[in-house]
């Protein structure tokens, strides 16, 4: 999903993007685009989590395998989920924004 954030940013908005890495930032781009993971540790003053869906996040396939073969890892990853979600969320200072398509995260309040 972050190629195709910085793809729809950059063609139909005309916005320079700098992906977010392990390494940090890999150009000077004026948005910052990544993973939720990219963004623990760091503040920014606006931010945007796209694609907040059911089915995103969390990712179906991959928890719901869990469910039925092991319940105790399903919460553990249920819990993670959220907590990622959160801790993305808490990373903007300013202002968030929060987008989806579809059905929301079951994360989301309604």
């Amino acid at each position: 999903m972050v190629s195709q954030t910085m793809c729809h940013l950059e063609t139909k908005g005309g916005i320079t993007c700098a992906e977010l890495t392990k390494e940090g930032s890999k150009s000077n781009g004026g948005v910052h685009v990544g993973t939720m993971h990219r963004f623990k540790g760091l503040e920014h003053q606006r931010l945007a989590i796209v694609g907040a869906t059911d089915g995103i996040i969390p990712r179906t396939t991959a928890i719901e395998r869990c469910r039925t073969e092991d319940p105790a890892r399903y919460e553990r990853e249920q819990r993670r989920v959220r907590s990622l979600l959160f801790v993305a969320a808490t990373r903007a200072r300013d202002a968030l924004t929060v987008s989806r398509h579809d059905r929301p995260s079951p994360y989301l309040p309604v």
